[in-house]
């Protein structure tokens, strides 16, 4: 059971257990570091996550993404980030794993109306706490700039890996947002250090990635969770901002300029590379670079079907209709109800003149008649 006391929140991390059917998309990297999507059914829900039955023999540890919404009643659909706690094979169902799961965040998000009492947060600051609460917030704010990993989570290089879990989700139960909504003026700041102390928790809570941190502590002493945050991402962010000026401006070569530099800083953000791709489209002469560009974001997030119509469409501009076609299909099958790629396909299916796109959709209707 969650218990408030001065300045300390302690809690149960195990909550009680519902049995419950919630249909989830799950969508991950499997052990053989292939991207995949799912429809299961939970077993159970709780306060900190679930248990459902899987296809894929998912790593311990590894993260995956849940979603699930009331589609009879066009409610928009949840995401949730959730860690694979354990994982085995079952008995009973032959090819299925038994998964459990952690979230990253933990709440009520099956929106159970009645929860057992230790799925309750403790209450927010009343009137006499806010100006401890602000003071606390200030300090965390300031470690997050300055201090280490380990400072911002109240912890040493010591400290066990329950341990890291734990004091995460006191900070997320303390510091998260969605519990100082009538606060309006704490929602900026307590974004800020929401995104410090959860980076913190992913650094710490892998071994390779803690190692890694380790040494750079001792390498340079001055590595700090600041540093890595505030330095680069604002770098990044206000290369975008110039190349959304240059935009504005008129001036493709600035917003391409920009873009590359973006991309420079953070080479693994989806978001730049789908930007500069978007950009370097315009250009006849460096679509194959878009290409390039847009390949590289959906490497790093493949259920992004905003990008995959983009891709898709340059593709056909490009003359390419064969390299399109399959990323229409792959955006049904992430979005059955996607009506542009739907629209594309039947496009491309009746367009005449492309034989060997002709020859490959003649062999798909077979084969999913075959399959039937």
């Amino acid at each position: 059971m969650v218990t408030q006391t001065p300045g300390k929140f302690s809690f149960k991390r195990r909550s009680t257990r519902i049995p419950a059917g919630v249909f989830l998309d799950i969508k991950g990297v499997d052990g053989n570091g292939k991207p995949f999507l799912e429809r299961r059914v939970t077993l159970e829900v709780s306060f900190q996550g679930c248990k459902y039955f899987s296809r894929y023999a998912l790593p311990k540890d590894s993260w995956v993404i849940l979603e699930f919404s009331n589609k009879s009643e066009n409610a928009a659909i949840q995401e949730v980030r959730a860690r694979v706690a354990w994982r085995r094979r079952s008995q009973r169902l032959q090819g299925l794993y038994l998964v459990g799961v952690e979230f990253e965040a933990p709440g009520n998000v099956w929106g159970i109306a009645n929860p057992p009492e230790d799925w309750r947060l403790p209450d927010p600051p009343k009137a006499p706490e806010v100006a401890a609460f602000e003071k606390e917030m200030e300090e965390m704010l300031a470690l997050a700039e300055t201090g280490t990993y380990y400072q911002l989570l109240r912890m040493t290089s010591e400290s066990p890996r329950a341990q890291i879990r734990q004091n995460y989700y006191e900070l997320v139960r303390k510091f998260h947002p969605d519990r100082h909504m009538d606060h309006a003026e704490w929602m900026q700041p307590l974004h800020t250090l929401m995104e410090g102390v959860t980076l913190a928790y992913k650094t710490l809570s892998d071994e390779a990635a803690r190692r890694k941190y380790d040494e750079r502590l001792a390498a340079g002493g001055a590595f700090t969770l600041g540093r890595n945050l505030s330095e680069y991402q604002k770098s990044a962010e206000e290369c975008l901002k110039k190349a959304r000026e240059s935009f504005k401006a008129q001036n493709p070569g600035g917003t391409i300029l920009w873009l590359r530099k973006a991309v420079d800083i953070e080479p693994t953000s989806q978001k730049y590379h789908a930007l500069l791709a978007r950009a370097l489209s315009a250009v006849a002469s460096l679509r194959l670079e878009a290409t390039e560009h847009y390949e590289r974001a959906l490497e790093i997030d493949p259920w992004n079907t905003a990008v995959r119509l983009q891709l898709g469409a340059l593709y056909e501009e490009m003359k390419l209709p064969w390299r399109a076609y399959p990323h229409y299909q792959k955006v049904l099958e992430i979005d059955a109800d996607n009506i542009k790629a739907q629209e594309r396909l039947r496009h491309l299916d009746g367009e005449p003149g492309k034989d060997l796109l002709s020859k490959r959709t003649f062999m798909d209707r077979i084969l999913r008649h075959s399959s039937k």
